[in-house]
């Protein structure tokens, strides 16, 4: 089993998260319309794609901190 976080809008609009486990991304995309059907996932995410996410955040925080990425060029 992989452990799964999705992100979800529900039908008012208002986010918020749920961690459950499935066997793979098609099994866990399918239970989240099953198990929300009212509501949007706009994001789901296993522990190698927050990795990756994280990794891509500090790596863009240290260009940021030693000057050698323009903010404003992105």
């Amino acid at each position: 089993m992989i452990l799964y976080h999705a992100v979800l809008l529900d039908e008012t609009g208002c986010e918020f998260g749920h961690t459950f486990e499935e066997t793979c991304r098609a099994a866990a995309w399918a239970y989240v319309q099953d198990q929300f059907p009212e509501s949007r996932c706009i994001q789901l995410e296993d522990p190698r794609d927050t990795a990756e996410r994280q990794n891509a955040i500090y790596e863009r925080m240290a260009r940021e901190i030693d000057g050698s990425d323009d903010y404003w060029e992105d």
